[in-house]
């Protein structure tokens, strides 16, 4: 399983690598928030709707595992929720929900590893002194820690429970964003 983890975290890696600067400048805009928040939503009805949910996450083939990657590149666009867009992916492929959860949330270690490190080099080139270097290992630490706790109370709410709570989530917020906009503008 850990090669298909890495073979799923090239495509998100190497898109983000490439289009880092399009991703930040091009495509912010709070409608493409609203639009991808229904848009997400409707493919979670979709994907519970039609997904056979009876396979492994062991047993995906190599170009589903670059699908996930995929799949978790469009992330990188605002309103679109990482892990949403990978379980959602994997019950598209058939896999039950909890190992499209588990692979999901497998698959954000490296990624989430490379970007902390990133970050880290980043702010160390700047000059990070005693404080900022504690503060952003305390913000690791911690967030390293809500995060564990997310996933577990996640995966073990999949067990039993589909999508459908977060896509009618994500149309009340889409709506919410939407009035907002429609009023302040």
């Amino acid at each position: 399983m850990a090669y298909l983890v890495l073979v799923g975290t090239i495509p998100a890696a190497g898109i983000g690598f490439l289009f880092e600067g399009f991703f930040e400048t091009e495509v912010r805009s709070p409608w493409v928030v609203v639009f991808n928040l229904v848009f997400v939503g409707l493919l979670f009805l979709m994907a519970e709707a039609v997904g056979h949910k009876n396979r492994e996450a062991a047993k995906m083939r190599i170009s589903e595992a670059i699908g996930f990657g995929i799949a978790q590149a469009c992330a990188l666009v605002p309103g679109v929720s990482r892990s949403g867009a990978t379980i959602t992916f994997g019950l598209f492929v058939g896999l039950k929900r909890a190992e499209a959860a588990r692979f999901s949330f497998l698959m954000s270690v490296p990624i989430t590893a490379a970007a902390a490190g990133l970050s880290l080099v980043k702010a160390a080139g700047e000059g990070m002194g005693t404080h900022e270097a504690a503060t952003f290992l305390a913000g690791s630490v911690s967030s390293a820690l809500v995060g564990y706790l997310a996933t577990r109370f996640l995966l073990r709410f999949l067990v039993h429970h589909s999508l459908r709570v977060f896509a009618y989530y994500r149309f009340v917020l889409a709506a919410i964003v939407a009035a907002a906009l429609l009023y302040s503008g």
